[in-house]
């Protein structure tokens, strides 16, 4: 592979249009230009490629943005310069395109090989993180607000309330960082929770789980949540999450409006459930990397 480096749009428009269609004139054996986006303002880089007569592929990876305005505004441009509509659910691509029929719903796969529960694993991870016996809730995502870490805190508190001992794993690192971790002392639960930052042994650390807890305010199709799903683990997610993530059963939306003495009551029900490896499931779905020549084949005919 080769990279380039161009400035942010944010930043630097004109520059970022400079050099970007400095790049492609320089190397017209670029015939396809893919596009790997949460929001329609994208628009303003896909552009370029579509003034030069490049095919342009535009994938959706989200459900909502911060930048409501920016992204009604551009949305229309999108669909002019867009060639191939691709999407990670049907969500997303009603989202990002304003209708699912003319998307390719394409999954997002995980090496589900590496999730799958193992008692050895969980006994050395609970050890790591002194849980004992303790029920362990686990939130895998960035510290952003699109990831909602107060309100994560918030059931958290009300999960001490019902049983002192539980614990909170989080991983992921974020621009909340600070925030995030003064708020937990403020109200109280810093004690009783483990920041581990940004890891690569995720598949590890929901070995030593009990229940996966996602409260995000948004998603496209989150992939830790298939992670959590092979790994065994019964979920608790925000009803603002796409049903298509539930594969087997195990997951549980709830709305941000319910009580969060409600959310805690959930996930401490979901974490005494016995745990069984639902991973053929997984696969079962097409979501396993490892058996996905018909999304190769998919991607393939985008790209040429």
């Amino acid at each position: 592979s080769r990279f380039f480096y161009i400035p942010p749009k944010g930043r630097h428009l004109f520059q970022h249009w400079r050099q970007l269609w400095s790049i492609l004139r320089q190397h017209p054996e670029y015939r396809t230009v893919y596009f790997n986006i949460l929001d329609a303002g994208c628009a303003f880089t896909e552009f370029i490629p579509w003034l030069l007569g490049r095919k342009i592929v535009t994938h959706s990876h989200n459900s909502d943005t911060e930048k409501k305005r920016l992204h009604r505004i551009c949305r229309p441009f999108l669909n002019i310069f867009t060639k191939e509509y691709v999407a990670c659910s049907q969500v997303a691509a009603e989202y990002m395109f304003g209708s699912s029929k003319k998307a390719r719903i394409i999954p997002n796969t995980i090496d589900v090989q590496k999730f799958v529960f193992d008692p050895e694993s969980r006994r050395q991870v609970r050890q790591e993180l002194k849980a004992g016996d303790a029920p362990v809730l686990c939130h895998v995502g960035r510290l952003s607000p699109q990831k909602n870490p107060i309100g994560m805190l918030d059931i958290f508190q009300e999960v001490l309330n019902k049983c002192p001992e539980a614990i909170l794993v989080s991983v992921g690192t974020g621009e909340m960082d600070e925030e995030v971790h003064a708020y937990a002392k403020r109200i109280g639960v810093a004690e009783h929770v483990r920041f581990l930052g940004k890891r690569n042994d995720v598949s590890r650390i929901l070995q030593g789980a009990d229940v996966f807890f996602l409260p995000s305010l948004y998603e496209g199709f989150v992939i830790v949540a298939l992670e959590a799903q092979a790994a065994g683990l019964h979920c608790v997610v925000s009803s603002n999450n796409t049903k298509e993530i539930d594969l087997t059963g195990n997951v549980r939306f709830l709305s941000l409006e319910e009580p969060y003495a409600l959310w805690a009551d959930v996930l401490l029900q979901e974490a005494a459930k016995e745990r069984i490896d639902t991973s053929e499931a997984v696969r079962a779905h097409g979501y396993d990397n490892q058996h996905c020549e018909q999304t190769d084949a998919q991607l393939l005919a985008i790209l040429r």
